[in-house]
């Protein structure tokens, strides 16, 4: 039987601050203090909140994933009509919050839900990219060999997390020579 139970609007103050606190302790603190307290305490809520905006801390999580594939595919949708698609790609992916990410992709471990979104947005988005960094290749007289436009999309997401997340350790042997790299990639396409 369906829960009778009244629910919060989705797209309230609150439930935002909410999502907005999720994000805040998944990234600080890890996917292991994303409990309904910390996260209501990080919102200036109070706990039961949770449970009046989402039926569980699942919900919650999902939906703060949700929230956030969302906005990338805003951003995707940009980059793919930018002028310097390749570019913009880079630019985007440089940005992006890798310890965010990570902590996402360990909560999929344990989250069929949130496992199953990462799936569905990194496949359409790489899909998307190759298609649109093929165009480039063609617009550009760009050869493939040996670096097909799929494995472009994936090499340009990898390596920005890579960097970001070593850089945040204080690792940063060969970064340089990896930002040279891609500095004469992304020149091709100039």
């Amino acid at each position: 039987m369906a829960s009778s139970r009244r629910m919060g609007p989705q797209d309230s103050a609150s439930s935002n601050a909410l999502l907005d606190a999720a994000e805040r302790v998944l990234r600080n603190e890890g996917y292991g203090a994303a409990t309904s307290r910390r996260i209501a305490e990080e919102a200036g809520l109070k706990q039961q909140l949770v449970y009046y905006y989402f039926k569980s801390m699942d919900e919650l999580l999902l939906a703060a994933f949700r929230r956030r594939t969302q906005r990338g595919l805003e951003r995707l949708e940009r980059n793919l009509a930018a002028d310097r698609p390749v570019h913009a790609f880079w630019a985007d992916y440089v940005g992006v919050d890798a310890n965010l990410t990570f902590e996402y992709m360990a909560l999929a471990n344990r989250h069929e839900g949130i496992r199953k979104e990462i799936a569905s947005f990194v496949n359409k988005a790489r899909r998307l990219q190759a298609e649109r960094i093929g165009r480039a290749y063609k617009e550009k007289n760009v050869g493939e060999d040996p670096a097909s436009p799929a494995a472009i999309a994936f090499l340009m997401l990898g390596t920005s997390l890579l960097l970001r997340r070593e850089a945040e350790m204080g690792i940063t042997a060969a970064h340089k020579d990896v930002k040279a790299l891609i500095d004469w990639f992304l020149a091709k396409f100039d």
